[in-house]
C-alpha cells in the first residue's frame, strides 16, 4: 500500500460516481471538491496524530490508543482506515467497491491504527454535517434582463446548480468575500466586453473542421482539460489531482508530505469552489451561447440585445459553442446530429476551472517550493487516451457520437497548465476570457492562504 493508491481509490470513487448512469453520490464540481477535501484531510489527520510529523487540522480528534507507536507505518496504516471510513460515508452506494479496494490497501495493516484512522475519517465526516452543504443546490431562478444567467437553449429544462454552495463553511478560509475578493466583470456595454465577446464567438464556436489549424489546436485543448462530469471521468477537481500526482516533484516526496500535499490541494480546490460559486451568483453573468444569440436589438425576451457596440461579430441567433464535451456517451447520437455537447448550468463569471485549477496547481507548486515554470510534466488526459472507454480502470473517451479520440501525450510545465487549464473553456465555447482571468485570480488568493496552513 502507497499514498498513491489510497489517492487513487479516492479518484476511482469520483470516476465511478459518473459512471454508466449511475446517480452520482457527490453530484458536480462543489460536491465531488468538498468530498476529496473530507478525504484527504482524515488521512492527513490521522498520519499526523500518530506519528506527530504536524499538527491535527481538525480540532477535537479522538485521542491516540495507548500504545500504539508512532512509526511511519502505522500513520500511514491510520491514513488507509481514515480514507477507507470517509469514503464509506460520502460514497455509500459503492460499499461493496470499497471493500474490495480496502481488502488489498489494508492488507498487513496493523488492526489498532487502521481502527484508530477509522474513527478519525467519521470524525471528519460528522464535522461537515452542519457546513451548509446539506442546502437545495438547483433551482429555476432565472432573470430575462441581458447579462443574467439563462439556461442553455441546448438543453432548454436545464436548471442551475448551486445558488447556495457560497454559503458552505469553508475548509481554510475563514470568509471567501473577503479572503477570495473579486471585482465584477468587464460586462456590457464595455470595449472589453465587446473584445472577449468577438474572442469566444470565433474561437469557442462548434465548427472544428472548419477552423484554422490554430483554432483546431485550442479545440483540443479544451476538451483535453474537459472533465465535465462525463461518463467514466467525472470532474475537474479529479483531473488536477491526477496532473499532481503525475509531476517528479510529488512522486520523490514521502509518505508524511504526499499526504500533507494532497490534503492542501483539495483543501484549496474545495474552498475554490466555495469562493467561485459564491461570486458565480453575486454577479450571475451570461454564458457566451445565451449572449451572442440575443446579441443584436430586438432578440432576447427584452428585445433589447446587449446593448453594446461590437466590432468584428454582431450578434448570432444561430451560434453554438463547441461546448463543454459529453464523452463517453452512454447512447451516442447519429453521425451529424447535433447539440449534444452543453454549456454548463451556473453562471459564467469567475470560471470554475480557472478557480479549481490555479488553487490546486500554485499551491502544490508553493509547497514544493518550485517555481511552476520549472515543473515539467508528462501527462495523458483521460479525455484522450486513445482507449476504448470500457471501465474507468482503463480510462478512454470517444465524443459525443461515440468516435474513438485519438492519444495526446503533453509534456508541459505547471506554469503553462495553468494557463491551458484558464483559457480551455474560452476554446469550448462556454466562458469569456475575463471568466478565465477572474478565476486564475481567486484561485491565486486562495492558494497563498492555503500554502501559509500546511507550509
Amino acid at each position: 500500500m502507497s499514498i498513491v493508491d489510497l489517492n487513487k481509490l479516492a479518484l476511482d470513487l469520483v470516476a465511478r460516481d459518473y459512471s454508466d448512469g449511475h446517480a452520482a453520490s457527490q453530484p458536480g464540481p462543489t460536491k465531488t471538491s468538498r468530498a476529496l477535501a473530507i478525504i484527504h484531510m482524515a488521512a492527513r489527520d490521522a498520519y499526523a496524530k500518530v506519528t506527530g510529523a504536524y499538527p491535527a487540522k481538525l480540532a477535537g480528534l479522538p485521542a491516540k490508543p495507548g500504545g500504539l507507536g508512532s512509526t511511519d507505518k502505522l500513520g500511514q496504516d491510520a491514513a488507509a482506515g481514515a480514507v477507507i471510513a470517509a469514503c464509506n460515508l460520502l460514497y455509500p452506494d459503492s460499499a461493496a467497491f470499497i471493500t474490495a479496494a480496502a481488502a488489498i490497501l489494508t492488507s498487513g495493516a496493523d488492526p489498532t491504527a487502521l481502527n484508530y484512522g477509522k474513527d478519525i475519517g467519521n470524525a471528519w465526516f460528522v464535522s461537515r454535517l452542519t457546513d451548509m452543504s446539506y442546502l437545495p443546490q438547483t433551482d429555476a431562478m432565472y432573470s430575462d434582463l441581458p447579462g443574467r444567467h439563462r439556461a442553455d437553449p441546448v438543453n432548454p429544462g436545464q436548471m442551475t446548480l448551486g445558488r447556495k454552495w457560497g454559503m458552505v463553511t469553508p475548509f481554510i478560509l475563514t470568509n471567501v468575500a473577503t479572503e477570495a475578493p473579486l471585482g465584477p466583470p468587464d460586462a456590457l456595454p464595455t470595449a472589453a466586453y465587446a473584445t472577449a465577446y468577438d474572442e469566444v464567438f470565433e474561437r469557442g464556436r462548434d465548427n472544428i473542421t472548419e477552423r484554422k489549424e490554430q483554432f483546431r489546436h485550442h479545440a483540443a485543448v479544451g476538451i483535453f482539460w474537459g472533465y465535465d462530469g462525463s461518463n467514466k471521468l467525472g470532474t475537474p477537481p479529479r483531473l488536477y489531482n491526477q496532473v499532481v500526482v503525475a509531476t517528479k516533484e510529488f512522486q520523490v516526496l514521502g509518505a508524511k508530505d504526499q499526504l500533507n500535499v494532497l490534503a492542501a490541494i483539495h483543501a484549496a480546490m474545495a474552498d475554490a469552489g466555495i469562493a467561485a460559486w459564491h461570486w458565480k451568483y453575486v454577479y450571475d453573468f451570461w454564458r457566451p451561447v445565451v449572449a451572442i444569440r440575443e446579441a443584436d436589438a430586438g432578440w432576447g425576451p427584452t428585445g433589447t440585445g446587449d446593448g453594446t457596440p461590437h466590432g468584428k461579430y454582431s450578434g448570432d441567433p444561430f451560434w453554438l459553442p463547441l461546448g463543454a464535451p459529453r464523452s463517453n456517451p452512454i447512447a451516442p447520437l447519429p453521425a451529424g446530429a447535433t447539440g449534444y455537447n452543453f454549456t454548463p448550468n451556473f453562471p459564467a463569471y469567475p470560471s470554475g476551472h480557472a478557480t479549481f485549477g490555479t488553487a490546486c496547481f500554485l499551491t502544490f507548486a508553493k509547497l514544493v517550493n518550485i517555481d511552476p515554470k520549472k515543473i515539467i510534466l508528462k501527462f495523458v488526459s483521460d479525455e484522450f487516451t486513445g482507449k476504448q472507454p470500457t471501465n474507468m480502470f482503463n480510462p478512454g473517451t470517444t465524443d459525443n457520437h461515440g468516435i474513438l479520440r485519438p492519444r495526446w501525450e503533453q509534456e508541459i510545465t505547471l506554469e503553462a497548465a495553468i494557463k491551458q487549464n484558464k483559457e480551455s473553456r474560452i476554446f469550448l465555447g462556454v466562458h469569456w476570457r475575463f471568466d478565465a482571468d477572474g478565476g486564475g485570480k481567486v484561485g491565486e488568493a486562495i492558494a497563498k492562504i492555503v500554502f501559509n496552513a500546511f507550509k
